[in-house]
């Protein structure tokens, strides 16, 4: 990252599977972002 601050938060790759019964159902793939100190992020879904 040259020529920017380094993130508050950074998230690489976020993958969330939820367990039901005997089945997983993946809820997240692949996902990333970075937060700068002071920024709001909101994920929102179903």
């Amino acid at each position: 990252m040259t020529g920017r601050a380094t993130p508050f938060l950074e998230v690489e790759d976020l993958s969330v599977t939820f367990r039901v019964e005997d089945r997983e159902i993946p809820a997240v793939r692949g996902v990333s972002f970075d937060i700068d100190r002071g920024e709001t992020l909101a994920l929102v879904g179903e």
